[in-house]
Formats: C-alpha cells, structure tokens, sequence
C-alpha cells in the first residue's frame, strides 16, 4: 500500500514537473515575442499566407522553396487584423515551441526509461536559446519540430503498445507527413524511426510485415523530394565561408545569442565574427570540447541510443547536402539534430560516466545557454536587423530624405513592409542597379546597407557614395543596417 502512495506521489511530481517546464518554455518563448522587428524571411511568410488562394501553392514554392501547409496555418492565425502582427505572425511558433517540451520529455522518457534523464533534457530545451530563436519566428521550423517530436513519441508508443498499436501507428503516419508538408527536413523523423524499425528486423525483433507501416511517409517524401527546387540565388551563395557548417556545432550549444550573432557573421564573415567575440568562443570551444570528451568516454553505451543516430541522421544530412550543392546550408537545417543533442546531454548526466569530472560538461552547457539567453534579450546585437526603426527613422525625415536606397535589394522589402502606412516614404525608394552593388549617379540622400557579406565590395561602395555625395554622415545606432545621410549643401537647400 505504502509502494502505492508513493508511486502516486511520484507520478504527480513528475507531472507537476513536466507543467513548470512547460510553462517556463511558454514563458521564455512568448516574453517580448513582438519586440523584434519582422525580417525578410518572415515578410515573406506573412505575404504568401494572405495572397489569394490560388496564388498560395505557387508562390510558397518559388519565394520559399517549401510547401503551402504552413502558410496556410499562418493564414487562419493572422486573419485580416493590421494589429500587433508581430505577435500574431509568430504565436504560432511560439506556441509549437512550448508544446515541443512535454513532448520531448516524453520522448526520452522511451529512449532511457529514466523521469529525470527526461526532465532534464525538458528543462535544457525550455532555455535553449536557439529553440527560443525559431520558436519566436514566422517561419516553419518550431511547427515542423513540433510535429517531428510527435512522430518520434507515436512510433515508441506504437511499438509498446498492443491494445492502441493501429492507432498509434496512424498517427505516426499522420504527424510524420505534417512534419514532412511543413518543412521538407521533417523527413528526419520518420526515416530515423524507419531505420530503427529495420534494424530491430534484421535482430529478429519485428516482423517483416509491420514496416509497411512506413510506406505512406515514404511515398510523400518521394513525392516532396521530385518537386522542382528553387535553391538560393547564386550570388548569396557565400560558398568561400567556413561559415554555416562549421558553426553548427557552436550553436547547438550558444544558439544564436552567444559568441559572433548571426547579424555578425552575414555582415563580416565567419572568421572576422569569430575574431570579435574572442572570449565566448573560447567558451563555446571549451564546452563543446568537454562534451565531446565525455561521448568519447562513454562511446559504448552512447552510440547504441536513439539519440546519436538521430544526432547524425540531423547533421549528416545537411553536410552531405551542403557539399554536394556547394551552398552552406546553416544551423536551421539541422534542428532535428538539436534534440537528440540535448537527449544525448541529459542522459550523460543522469547515467553513470567515468571519469565523473565529465558531469562539468553537462553543467557548462547550461550555463552557456542562460547567459546566451540573458545576453539575448537585452543586447541589439544579437537580434534581428532592425527594418522598423530604420522605416521610422526614414518617416521622421521625410522633410530631408527625398530618395533612399537598401543594399544586399532584398532587405528593402522588409524595410518597405513598415512603410506601407506612408506612400509618399515608400515611393520615394530609389531602386539600385544590381543585387549587391549599385553605381552613382543617381544618389539617394540615404544609403542603406546591411549584412555586409552579402554586398560587392562594401568598402569601396561606400567610398563611391561618399565621393559622389561629397559629405556623408553615418549612422551605425540601428541594428543589422548602416545608414549613410548625404549632407545637403546650401545650393541644394535654395533650390
């Protein structure tokens, strides 16, 4: 009776549990959810949503290279209201980033068969900073995760199930093709699923007939891979970067909000990044090193686990492709990978490693995380471009600023987004020449530059404004963009 009570009472602790970090998830991931301007990725995702129905599946593919499921989602979320849509376009998001955790949870529940190997690895997911970075971002990605985690849950229940298994197993199909229609990496999930379940046939575990419950995702999949692709335009390809590959591993453990941001590393460069941040990179290296040090310890009885042939499945994948394409897909590519990371973290501190000092790995990984995320929220440099005030600042100036020019071009279009309101700001945008570069004359009164590593020799761009304008003021207090003010002469001003 007495072992009765108290496996109740463990029950509902771990549930209590499983709620807090739920609602601490929540939290991180709806606190200043609108702070932040919408860039041009997001722009674009609102756009496709509200375009007519007919429009949708057509230009879901050649502006995101995607499917229109999600922008159909985001179109029954935003409606037609002009109000806080900052917050409206990403709830959805946030949303699926805070349902990920119990279901992560319950994921590695089935995967170590240890509460608090699992409350672990939910607790290093609700402070992620780089699950919090796409969870408050109007694109797929927290959407597609979300559905991923439920796919990986419904086949473990599946499989230990008898009395619910068609059930379970319906579902898995269903959660794996939304995974799948959200976003094409979705596919991890279900062709990780379908390599354990073949592996447990050649062990003998499975019968034969069982794994034809994995046609139907893999039919769709094949159909997804045979849509015509749009890659990246060529000349964003940055294909001399050891930028997005090599920094994956970083991220995993800062996110986007601890070492070189990711403003830094598209304006200057992975190695002129790397070079600014000297000391957190440090940290970030030794962390990684640590953790690296305790899997290498503890190969053995790690490699068998779920967790790191999802961890390469993830990773794998997107370098694979990368080679093979020549373009350096980046860390949100690989997001699938990211929970089998912290799964793998959880269970090295909760399980017995040798040497023991190797526990400090799991506890520096923590503690990166919460000062990537302190650092987050309250330094600019860390967070997205700031187009919105760039397009106040340009409203405010009306008087002064008759033209105005936005270099790499596809920035101007979240720049031109909040300055729909004023038609005679908007129509005053002078568009440049060519993608990266533009030549003078004409000269705009302002010059607008971001993401340095996107433009045709930014230095001697600026050098022929500057020439050309005689006088220039800069202007570096927005984030992500560098306004350049021409300076009116008084011939100018008479006239």
């Amino acid at each position: 009776m007495t072992s009765a009570a108290s496996s109740r009472t463990s029950r509902k602790t771990f549930l209590a549990t499983v709620l807090f970090l739920t609602m601490l998830g929540l939290g991180l991931r709806f606190y200043r959810l609108s702070s932040q301007s919408l860039w041009t990725d997001e722009v674009s995702s609102i756009q496709i949503a509200r375009a007519p129905l007919d429009e949708i599946y057509q230009r879901s593919l050649t502006e995101s290279n995607s499917l229109p499921t999600y922008f159909l989602l985001l179109r029954a979320v935003l409606s037609d209201s002009k109000d806080q849509l900052e917050f409206r376009a990403r709830f959805l998001s946030a949303m699926a980033g805070a349902l990920s955790i119990p279901v992560f949870i319950g994921v590695v529940c089935f995967w170590r068969r240890h509460r608090g190997a699992a409350l672990l690895a939910g607790l290093l997911l609700a402070v992620n900073p780089l699950h919090i970075w796409y969870s408050q971002e109007t694109r797929a990605y927290s959407p597609m995760l979300f559905f991923g985690l439920l796919t990986l849950l419904c086949f473990e229940l599946a499989r230990s199930s008898r009395r619910h298994s068609a059930l379970l197993w319906g579902l898995y199909v269903v959660f794996g093709l939304a995974a799948i229609v959200l976003h094409k990496t979705g596919v991890i999930f279900p062709v990780a699923c379908g390599c354990w379940h073949g592996l447990e046939l050649i062990r003998g575990r499975q019968r034969f007939n069982i794994l034809m419950v994995h046609a139907p995702i893999a039919s769709a999949a094949a159909v997804v891979s045979l849509l015509k692709s749009y890659p990246p335009t060529g000349g964003y390809n940055r294909i001399d970067s050891v930028l997005e590959i090599g920094y994956t591993f970083m991220t995993f453990a800062g996110g986007y909000s601890f070492g070189p941001s990711l403003t830094d590393i598209q304006s200057y460069g992975a190695q002129a990044a790397v070079s600014q941040h000297p000391i957190q990179v440090a940290v970030l290296l030794a962390v990684l090193l640590l953790a690296t040090l305790t899997i290498g310890f503890n190969f053995r009885s790690l490699i068998v686990g779920r967790e790191t042939s999802l961890l390469v499945l993830g990773i794998g994948t997107v370098v694979a492709y990368a080679i093979a394409s020549g373009f350096p897909y980046n860390i949100r590519y690989a997001l699938s990978a990211l929970f089998a990371f912290l799964a793998l973290v959880s269970a090295v501190l909760t399980t017995e490693v040798k040497p023991a000092w190797t526990r400090l790995s799991v506890a520096s990984l923590v503690l990166v995380a919460l000062w990537a995320d302190a650092q987050w929220f309250y330094s600019p440099a860390y967070r997205k471009g700031d187009s919105r005030a760039v397009a106040q600042w340009l409203v405010r100036n009306e008087g002064r600023v008759k033209s105005w020019t936005v270099l790499p071009s596809y920035l101007g279009e979240s720049v031109e987004w909040y300055l729909k309101s004023y038609p005679d700001v908007l129509s005053s945008a002078l568009p440049p020449k060519g993608d990266r570069t533009t030549p003078f004359p004409p000269i705009p009164d302002v010059l607008i530059l971001g993401r340095r590593h996107h433009l045709d020799q930014p230095d001697r761009l600026i050098a022929n404004y500057q020439s050309a304008a005689r006088e220039v003021q800069a202007n570096r207090s927005f984030t992500g963009f560098e306004l350049y003010v021409r300076v009116p002469h008084p011939t100018s001003s008479k006239q």
